[in-house]
């Protein structure tokens, strides 16, 4: 039984996990070209928008963790509201 609670538990943050996470969204990455190629603006511009994209996969990256932790707490309740009235019972076998 306890088995099949895990499992139980594991399916549903598989399941909770990408409803929650698809309010993050995920920064597209700037294009990268050889620095030694470029202009001094050119590559004043690439590492503007290096730090831009690093900044936005940084709150990209903290909104999935929120995302994760808030599906754990959720499929962790659910699991305790399951286990309350079972935990009283007597498997007969």
């Amino acid at each position: 039984m306890r088995k099949t609670m895990i499992a139980a538990s594991g399916s549903m943050l598989l399941l909770a996990s990408p409803a929650l996470a698809a309010n993050c969204v995920k920064p597209t990455a700037p294009p990268v070209a050889d620095k030694n190629s470029l202009s001094l603006e050119q590559r004043n511009a690439m590492v503007a928008q290096i730090d831009t994209y690093i900044a936005a996969m940084n709150d990209y990256l903290a909104c999935l963790e929120k995302s994760d932790d808030v599906a754990r707490a959720e499929a962790e309740a659910i699991i305790k509201a399951f286990e309350a009235p079972v935990a009283d019972l007597e498997i007969v076998q």
